[in-house]
């Protein structure tokens, strides 16, 4: 397996790269994950919690809190709605009105893992229950949805396809992809779909000993495909697995893809670009006017609508 190549914290840290998977909501400043992100230079984190279950309900209050106190390190996803629940369509409008920046990471199929499998409210597979009204969401606020599809073949992937095809529109980010999954499989899917992103879980095909697609074969399908590749560590959560390993596995595959362009793409931009795109909503427009908050329509997207909120106090 590999071994720590601590020069590349160091080669890298420039990149400011940007964790975009990671379940450290109800605990970060516990664990004090923040020292760890900064010491191996992950500049923000996309933050959830518990997922696809009631108790992601708090995991999401908790996700945006840490955005609140720490605005320029977090991006907050959500994961907390009912897949069969009529309000769990209201409840996800509502929080991408809040300022949100994605919903997930969702488990939209899950048979294998021990830890998603039994989950109240996983679906069945990526058409299922709330899914497609949750997808039109998401196409309506133009936010990403982070997706858990285990196994990556046979009927999830099916109806996966689907859901690319007729929700065209929405972004999918296909969680820790890599994983259990042959490059050729993932290609098969990139190739024929634009609006599908990869989590590329790079710790996992590194250190973890079940894995049997060696990072390297891996390589040809990132740079043929680097504007929509990103990088997480998945609160590094596999064996043999820390921060420190799931981090520097990040920065080995920036290394072996040896052009500096992927990697500001698969590093940073890709992710960017993501929550460049999303406009204000009503709800923080509405916030900045009642309080006489200056801001210019044509230009302030939900991003900067966020800042000026938080920076005024007003939540």
């Amino acid at each position: 397996m590999g071994q720590l190549k601590h020069d590349l914290f160091e080669k890298y840290k420039h990149l400011k790269i940007i964790d975009v998977h990671n379940h450290d909501a109800d605990y970060y400043e516990h664990k004090g994950s923040i020292a760890i992100w900064e010491k191996y230079h992950v500049d923000k984190t996309v933050l959830f919690g518990a997922i696809s279950e009631p108790a992601a309900m708090k995991s999401d209050e908790l996700s945006w809190k840490a955005y609140v106190k720490y605005p320029t390190k977090f991006f907050p996803f959500f994961s907390g709605f009912s897949m069969y629940d009529d309000s769990g369509v209201t409840i996800a409008k509502a929080k991408l009105e809040k300022g949100y920046y994605g919903i997930g990471e969702t488990v939209a199929a899950s048979t294998y893992s021990h830890l998603t499998s039994n989950l109240q409210w996983k679906a069945l597979h990526p058409m299922d229950g709330n899914l497609p009204a949750i997808y039109e969401l998401c196409a309506a606020y133009k936010v990403p949805i982070l997706l858990h599809i285990d196994p990556p073949f046979g009927e999830p992937i099916i109806k996966l396809e689907e859901a690319l095809r007729c929700f065209s529109d929405t972004v999918f980010i296909f969680g820790h992809a890599n994983v259990f999954n042959p490059p050729k499989n993932i290609e098969n899917l990139l190739s024929r779909y634009n609006n599908l992103y990869v989590d590329f879980f790079a710790g996992f095909t590194v250190y973890d000993p079940s894995n049997d697609f060696p990072l390297v074969n891996y390589i040809p399908l990132i740079k043929k495909y680097s504007e929509r590749i990103l990088l997480s560590t998945d609160s590094a959560t596999a064996q043999n697995l820390d921060y420190a390993k799931a981090i520097n596995a990040m920065y080995e595959v920036i290394e072996l893809c040896e052009d500096n362009a992927i990697a500001e793409r698969i590093g940073r931009l890709n992710f960017l670009e993501l929550i460049e795109v999303q406009p204000a909503t009503k709800s923080q427009i509405v916030l900045l006017q009642s309080h006489g908050i200056k801001y210019d329509p044509i230009t302030t997207n939900k991003r900067i609508a966020n800042e000026l909120i938080l920076g005024n106090h007003l939540v």
